[in-house]
C-alpha cells in the first residue's frame, strides 16, 4: 500500500510539475509576442479562406468553424518550448520579457521585423545586380545563355 501511494505521489508531482511549466511556457509566449495566443486566430484562419472561395455558403464555413481549435498549436507551441527550455531557463526569459528592456523589445519586435525583411530584400537585389553585373562583364551572360553542360530531359506529354 505505501509503495502505491509513493508511486501515486510521484506521478502527482510530476504532472504538477509539468502544469506549472505548461503554465508559465504559455505566459511566456504571451508575453514575448511570438505566438499569439488568440480564438482570434482562428476566425482570421476562417475568414482567410472565406475570401478566397466566395462561392462557398455561409452554412459551410459555420459548419467548420468548430472544427477549427487553436488550442490544439497551441499545445504543440507549448511543448516544442518545453523541450527545449528548463523550467529555470522559461523562469528566467519570464523576468526578461517582464522587464524593462524586455518590454521594449517586445514594443519594438514588429516595426524591426520589418525593417529587417526590408534591409535583407534591397541586400538581396544588390548582391544580384553586383553578380549578374560582374558575370555579364567576364562574358559569362548572353543571350541567348549559354546551353547547360548537362541540361534536363525534354518533357514527355501524356
Amino acid at each position: 500500500m505505501r509503495e502505491i501511494f509513493c508511486i501515486g505521489s510521484l506521478l502527482l508531482s510530476v504532472f504538477s510539475y509539468s502544469q506549472t511549466k505548461q503554465d508559465k511556457v504559455k505566459e511566456l509566449i504571451s508575453l514575448s509576442g511570438a505566438f499569439k495566443l488568440s480564438k482570434e486566430v482562428e476566425k482570421d484562419v476562417l475568414l482567410n479562406f472565406k475570401k478566397r472561395y466566395t462561392n462557398i455558403p455561409d452554412s459551410v464555413w459555420s459548419s467548420l468553424e468548430p472544427k477549427i481549435n487553436i488550442d490544439d498549436l497551441i499545445s504543440q507551441v507549448i511543448g516544442i518550448y518545453g523541450n527545449k527550455f528548463t523550467e529555470n531557463e522559461i523562469d528566467e526569459m519570464l523576468v526578461f520579457y517582464k522587464s524593462d528592456i524586455g518590454k521594449k523589445l517586445i514594443q519594438n519586435s514588429p516595426s524591426m521585423m520589418t525593417e529587417i525583411q526590408t534591409a535583407t530584400s534591397s541586400w538581396g537585389m544588390e548582391v544580384t545586380n553586383l553578380v549578374n553585373n560582374d558575370l555579364e562583364e567576364k562574358g559569362y551572360l548572353k543571350s541567348p545563355p549559354p546551353p547547360m553542360a548537362n541540361p534536363p530531359a525534354p518533357m514527355k506529354s501524356k
